[in-house]
């Protein structure tokens, strides 16, 4: 009996072993495919310990990261057991020329933040949006994050062949990304703009990892609640009062360094049943109340884009209408004034709902005005250039 189990014990001490080794080698492995998956631009090892931590990974044969390339990325599978992918990392790196004119790129300025379809509240379709607004990172000169991506920009000095370089790393996992997540998200992203920039030359100084990450929110609540990136528009209707403007909003902390912030705007249910019948006397063939407050219901967004976030926008579907940081106008329901801040161009916006638009009529550009003095005025933008008062007449 004495033999046996000495024997056994030799027997699972050299099985311990050996699952060791084995362990060692697979993580080795998935160091070095992400090493060379990822471009080299994130430590393996601060990948492999998100969310608690795997050994395991493989990763995606279409993408791959290079900065050869101005648009590159890299998909990092997570492995469990019995070797089911589960979860992902993935890497998105954007390398802005220096030349505006030799970026070919082309972004849509539109929204659709309500999911009319698929929402659990068909009775409240502006409850809740179907995504979180960008939260800034400290005070955003870092870049920002959502519910599960973060964003890095590392800003190059003047004189070289990139104006910026731009990392986003994002994590998808069976649970919701907790703040955690996002420090290690962040601290990610912003080491492979760091060694973007360096392998590119672009002399960049990139602000540290904040310590605090609010928690992203997909709930509306009511306007005059909101605060920050919607806190001028709780002023704007506390000095002119309510009228038809919305009583619902989401808000993000307002950072006077962000290169992105937004502030969404909806009116309730309650509020669309008090202003429609108006609107319905001087528009009879207007939607009936219940398309409205189902598949169209009444809503607003603010954007303010600093930088190369500015480049390549368009308006409406297709091609549409360019959205230029040197000029203000409007277009299929999108105005948008330009400003200069901190040297960069600038572009702010606000995209209005149909038939919203036409239901504000000339409160639209007082609105459109206090959005952008208070956009401007944070961040210490000049050369504010809004659009004409005929852009707004035919709403």
């Amino acid at each position: 009996m004495f033999v046996l189990v000495a024997v056994a014990g030799i027997g699972l001490s050299v099985w311990a072993l050996v699952s060791d080794v084995l362990d060692l080698r697979t993580r080795a492995e998935s160091r070095d495919l992400i090493e060379e998956g990822c471009g080299g631009l994130v430590d393996p090892d601060r990948v492999l310990a998100l969310n608690g931590g795997v050994d395991r990974v493989t990763l995606s044969d279409r993408h791959h990261i290079s900065t050869a390339r101005s648009d590159s990325s890299c998909v990092v599978h997570r492995v469990g057991e019995p070797r089911a992918a589960y979860g992902r990392f993935s890497l998105d790196l954007t390398l802005y020329p220096a030349a505006p004119n030799a970026d070919e790129r082309m972004t849509e300025a539109d929204h659709e933040p309500f999911d009319y379809f698929t929402t659990r509240n068909r009775d409240d379709v502006t409850a809740a949006a179907q995504y979180t607004l960008p939260h800034p990172l400290g005070d955003g000169g870092l870049g920002e994050y959502d519910a599960d991506t973060v964003t890095v920009r590392a800003l190059c000095a003047d004189g070289g062949r990139i104006s910026s370089v731009r990392a986003e790393a994002s994590a998808l996992y069976d649970g919701p990304v907790t703040s955690g997540d996002r420090r290690d998200l962040t601290a990610l992203a912003r080491q492979a703009a760091q060694r973007a920039a360096a392998k590119k030359g672009c002399r960049a100084e990139l602000p540290p990892v904040p310590t605090a990450f609010p928690e992203p929110r997909t709930a509306l609540v009511p306007a005059a609640k909101a605060g920050g990136t919607c806190a001028w528009f709780g002023r704007h209707t506390a000095a002119r009062g309510q009228g038809e403007l919305p009583d619902r909003a989401l808000a993000a902390p307002a950072g006077k360094a962000s290169a992105h912030d937004s502030c969404l705007l909806a009116m309730s249910p309650e509020g669309t049943e008090r202003i429609w019948p108006a609107y319905e006397k001087t528009h009879p063939d207007g939607r009936d109340l219940d398309k409205v407050l189902t598949l169209s219901p009444l809503w607003m967004q603010t954007d303010t884009l600093v930088g190369d976030g500015t480049r390549g926008l368009r308006a409406g579907v297709g091609n549409g209408t360019p959205v230029d940081s040197s000029s203000a106008g409007s277009a299929d329901g999108i105005w948008w004034a330009s400003s200069v801040c901190g040297g960069r161009p600038a572009l702010h916006l606000m995209q209005v709902s149909f038939p919203y638009d036409d239901v504000l009529g000339d409160r639209l550009e007082p609105l459109f005005r206090a959005y952008v003095e208070d956009a401007t005025a944070r961040r210490g933008c000049t050369g504010v250039t809004y659009p004409a008062a005929s852009d707004f007449a035919g709403s």
